[in-house]
Order: structure tokens, then sequence, then C-alpha cells
């Protein structure tokens, strides 16, 4: 008997043991296929929240540059839409817009930096790329052609002699026009060219008849002087700074001695020179090409701007968003002919870009079973608007800036 006792304890034994084994290897197996089920749901989510963002982000700045790149609030909308079309796990996130309002630090109307949908510019699409939340943006891009013909030797003020046609520009302005001459040409020592302060510069106007009738309007432009005579033809014209109700007004500036100036510059007031308007108008230039200077050298004004490269700077600016940038160029000359030319272009602001941004958590299936959440996971993306052709793209970004 006590034998037969004795072997039923151990198979009781055994049969304990094996449980226990079964208990251990059981839990470990179990943790292990947990942390491997966590695993793959977390690198789900992850792919899923990136391509959400990835859409979120280049549909906001599609929405953003196709609208001129004006207020964000519906371009955020639009990502958070895309957001919540694209679900992590089968769950509908939705971000939050990060709309705040618009100040001269924050053209953009960020909230935060670090809100759901930051709006900004990149500084270009090659490597090394910066992403600015409060950088000014635009999407527009003028085109400006400059034209001088004069047969004179100088000195005299022809309205008709340069000719400004702004060509492109969607969105944009052209708030100034500056020329400058070279600082000293091909002459003997201490000649320089200059423009005589002393005799006003002319625009073309209608004629008197039509200013009677119609009034100073030509080619989008309003061409009435700051002051004229009362009566036709309306004499004495002066350009001058004190001129606010009128679109043009001249500056002379970088003299070298009273009544002779380096530089003269146009001016436009408000939004009045933009895309397809053009002008004529004419200044007395002095000494680009006298007498004594070392030959072959231009005999007339016209040619002289190119031969000795007067150069132009363009200042634009972005009707939308006030961005403001220039354009420079050189003029050239065509030889044998009594004209030079000048073309550039210009626009104002960045690349428009959208950086879209989350942090969402993440619930397995194991962790489910215990109704509680200890992973998140976070996927950002950057994409721009080109506005040459209408596209958008991701890019990867190397720096971020949030002045």
């Amino acid at each position: 008997m006590q034998k037969i006792h004795t072997q039923q304890q151990q198979h009781q034994n055994r049969r304990g043991i094996a449980i226990l084994w079964l208990i251990l290897w059981g839990g470990t197996f179990l943790t292990f296929f947990c942390v491997v089920l966590e695993i793959a749901t977390l690198w789900q989510a992850q792919v899923e929240l990136k391509n959400s963002m990835d859409s979120a982000a280049l549909a906001a700045v599609k929405d953003w540059g196709v609208s001129g790149v004006g207020a964000t609030n519906i371009p955020r909308n639009v990502g958070v839409a895309y957001t919540q079309a694209n679900p992590i796990l089968g769950t509908v996130f939705t971000p939050q817009t990060n709309l705040g309002t618009v100040s001269g630090g924050n053209p953009n109307a960020n909230a935060t930096n670090t809100g759901n949908f930051v709006f900004g510019a990149i500084n270009g699409v090659t490597a090394p790329i910066t992403f600015n939340g409060n950088a000014e943006v635009s999407c527009a891009a003028g085109d400006v052609t400059i034209i001088i013909t004069d047969n004179s030797a100088g000195g005299s003020v022809d309205a008709n002699s340069i000719l400004v046609s702004f060509n492109e520009g969607t969105n944009l302005a052209i708030d100034s026009i500056k020329f400058i001459l070279p600082d000293q040409t091909k002459g003997p020592a201490g000649a320089y060219a200059y423009f005589d302060s002393t005799a006003p510069p002319q625009v073309l106007t209608p004629s008197p008849t039509d200013i009677t009738n119609t009034g100073w309007g030509l080619n989008g432009l309003d061409t009435e002087p700051t002051s004229h005579d009362a009566a036709s033809p309306y004499g004495n014209r002066i350009w001058s700074p004190t001129n606010p109700s009128h679109d043009i007004y001249f500056t002379f500036e970088d003299f070298y001695v009273a009544g002779e100036a380096k530089s003269v510059r146009i001016n436009f007031n408000g939004d009045s020179f933009t895309e397809t308007d053009s002008l004529h108008f004419g200044v007395s230039t002095n000494q680009l090409g006298p007498s004594g200077y070392s030959s072959p050298y231009p005999g007339n004004v016209g040619e002289a701007w190119g031969y000795y490269g007067v150069r132009v700077e363009v200042d634009f600016r972005n009707t939308i968003t006030n961005a403001t940038s220039t354009g420079t160029g050189v003029f050239f000359d065509d030889p044998g002919t009594t004209s030079s030319e000048a073309q550039l272009t210009g626009g104002g602001g960045g690349y428009p870009a959208v950086l879209a941004q989350a942090t969402v958590p993440v619930q397995g299936f194991c962790t489910s079973l215990f109704g509680v959440s200890f992973f998140n996971v976070s996927a950002a993306s950057v994409a721009f608007y080109d506005c040459s052709t209408n596209r958008t793209a991701l890019v990867n970004i190397n720096s971020f800036t949030f002045p």
C-alpha cells in the first residue's frame, strides 16, 4: 500500500510541474505575441499617420497656392478634411487648424509653431532647404522690359524716350524703378555722368484735347503731374514727391553736388502700376559720353545707356501679402542704333509651404484588453506649391525656423 501511494504522489507532482511550466511558458509566449502584435500595430499606425499628414499638407498648400496665398483659414480646413479622410487604424483623427491672428511678425496666422498645421515658406527647392513659419510668401512673378531710345547727345528731356512695359505680374505692383549711372565712364579723371535734377523729368501724357475731354489716364496709369498750368496745353508740368492723389512722382538720389545726381527714381502710388501697364518718360542724362572720352564711344544717349551699363532696380510688391522684392538689371546697347534695353524679373516672398504634424495614441489588441494605451506615434510632412507649374510636392526640410 505504501508503494502504490508513493507512485500516485509522484504522478501528481509531475502533473503540477507540467502545469507550472505551461503557465510560465504560456505567459512568455503570450507576452511575446503581444509585443510582436503591438509593434506591428505601431508600425501600421505610423505608416497610416504619415500618409495622412502627406495628403493633408499637399491638399492644404494646394488650396493656399491656387487662391493666391492669401488668408489661411480655408486651406487649414481643407487640411483637416483630408486628415479625417485618412483614418488611423480605422479611427478618424481630427486635427486642430492652428489658426491664429495675422500680425506683422505672424503673416500666416499660425496660433503656435507646434500646432497641427503651420503655414510658412521654404527658401528654395534644392538642399539645404529651410522652412520658415513666419516668412512672407508669394506666388507672384513679374516681367519688365525697359527700352531707351534717344538720339541726342544728352542734356535734354524727352518724355517719349524711355519706355517701361510691365509685361507680366499676377498679384504684383511696381512701387518704384531706380536708374543708376556708372560711377565713372571711360573719360578723363574726375569726369562723371549725372542726372540733372534741375531739369524736371517728363511723362508722356494724353494730348491736351484728350486731357480736357477724358482726363490724364494713359496705358493704365494716371499720368497727371503734381502741378501744371490750369488751362490747355497744361504746361509747366512737375511730378514731385508731393503727389498723393496721382500715380507718379520722381525723386533724385545719390547726389555728387547740388543739381547733379547719380540716380533717379520714378515712384508709383499704391497699386497703380500693375500687369500690362506701361508708360513713357524722360530725364536729363549728362556727360555719359562727352567730348574728350576715348573712342569708341556712343554718340547718343540711347546707345550710351547700354554701352556704359546703366543699372536698374525695380521694387516689386505682392498686392496680396505686401511682401516685397527687388529685381535688378543692366542695360545692353543695340549697336548701330540709338537704343538700349534692360529686361528683368522679380516677385515677393518664398515658396508657399505647409507643415502638417500630429501625435496620436495607439491602442493595440493586447492593450485594448486592459482598456489602456501606452503608446503614441508621431509624423510630420512638409509640402510646397510651385507657382510656375501650379503643382504641389513633398519636400525634405533641413532646418526649421520659427522666429
